[in-house]
């Protein structure tokens, strides 16, 4: 017969009475007395979990307990609550009673895995959390095994089969932040440790000085990660990419007449071991257009669309310069499919308002307006939301209580 439960916070408390052992020779009655006795603790312990009363929940099982010691519902029950009140040690005790007496447990058996993983008992994690997975589990308690498994996977440094774990929650849960944040640290581990290996198996190979110049352009330094991204290249003259990425450093930090000589040299280059590299073309149009060289650039972001229709930052610079020459109705298919591409990008709607407005159809200019300041009013609002969070990691930090899923 299906037991009926309750739940805290996607945890299962068995909410049923129990059967409750006693010695042979006793009446009746007392038997009867006793059921009832520990039939009463149980409801009483489940409510006082329910309502998060921990200490009187923990009290109450304990007594059903010394009733029964093989009620593996009562054992699982003050498991959960002793993990609940991060009391590690003591839930990695009840939990193993309790799936010893009735192996069925599938719940106890994931917050069995995840007290060991608390405690670092790592290997033991693994081996409990990957038994629980194997058998059917609710959302939320393979939500709770699945992260438990990752982060003692991530402990051993095996990277690779926690992020195999982790895909599943990724895939289910797409909005939550916790899970993305590991998949990131994931990735970023996952990747250090291959560059690793690189380094050790070829230290002088171009894939290092193609790292280091990555890394350093993301730390600023351009004109180092110039050197490197060229030593990549001494070394491997035909690595399609690196010509872009040395272009587009000169393009960013050296605004003079010699970074955008510099810059459009680089993109020609690319574009001769990569001829279908539409970003190239891209940015060769935009090094035209800054020397005032029209009929190039249009040449050039029209390469690059062929190459790449859904290259929206062609589409839009393209637009730009026809509705320069004077060509509305062209600048405006440009401007159109550009919003198409990129529905929630402001500087789209508001262009195409212009266009619309001196085209003479002032409702689809009011219709675009309301457009560009619904999406300004979205990121002022998040912006808002952004400051209140990094406030708040700012404050010093107050030890709670948290569920296995938070």
């Amino acid at each position: 017969m299906r037991r009926p439960r309750q739940e805290v916070r996607g945890l299962v408390i068995w909410a049923a009475p129990i059967s409750v052992a006693f010695c042979m020779g006793g009446a009746l009655s007392a038997q009867q007395t006793g059921r009832n006795e520990a039939a009463r603790q149980f409801a009483e312990a489940a409510a006082a979990t329910a309502r998060r009363d921990f200490a009187r929940a923990e009290e109450q099982y304990r007594k059903v307990i010394e009733l029964d010691p093989r009620s593996s519902e009562a054992l699982n029950n003050l498991g959960m609550v002793y993990y609940l009140e991060h009391k590690y040690p003591e839930a990695e005790e009840t939990l193993a009673r309790a799936v010893k007496f009735d192996p069925s447990l599938t719940n106890a058996r994931v917050l069995l895995g995840a007290s060991l993983w608390r405690e670092g008992k790592l290997d033991r994690a693994i081996a409990e959390l990957e038994r629980a997975l194997k058998a059917p589990l609710s959302d939320s308690a393979e939500k709770t095994a699945r992260t438990a498994l990752h982060s003692a996977l991530f402990a051993q440094e095996n990277y690779a089969r926690a992020l195999e774990v982790l895909k599943p929650l990724v895939d289910k849960y797409p909005q939550d932040v916790d899970v993305e944040y590991s998949l990131g640290q994931t990735y970023l581990q996952l990747a250090a440790q291959n560059f690793r290996k690189i380094a050790l198996t070829d230290p002088e190979s171009y894939r290092i000085h193609q790292i280091l110049g990555e890394s350093l352009a993301k730390q600023g330094r351009y004109r180092d990660a110039i050197l490197e991204y060229k030593l990549a290249l001494a070394r491997r003259p035909d690595l399609a990419g690196i010509h872009y990425q040395i272009g587009l450093l000169y393009w960013v930090n050296e605004p003079s007449r010699e970074g955008a000589d510099a810059a459009l040299h680089e993109f020609e280059e690319e574009l001769k071991i990569n001829p279908y590299h539409a970003w190239s073309e891209y940015r060769l149009g935009q090094v035209c257009r800054k020397r005032k060289e029209a009929l190039e650039a249009d040449a050039h972001f029209r390469r690059a669309i062929a190459l790449d229709n859904t290259l929206a930052p062609a589409r839009l610079a393209l637009a730009s310069e026809l509705e320069a020459q004077g060509n509305l109705e062209e600048a405006e298919k440009q401007f159109e499919a550009a919003e198409r591409l990129e529905p929630d990008n402001s500087a789209v709607h508001f262009r195409l308002a212009q266009i619309y407005k001196q085209c003479g159809d002032q409702a689809s200019a009011n219709e675009e307006m309301r457009k560009f300041d619904e999406i300004k009013g979205r990121r002022r609002e998040a912006q808002r939301d952004l400051e209140k969070v990094l406030r708040l990691v700012a404050e010093p930090k107050v030890d709670t209580l948290e569920d296995p899923e938070q």
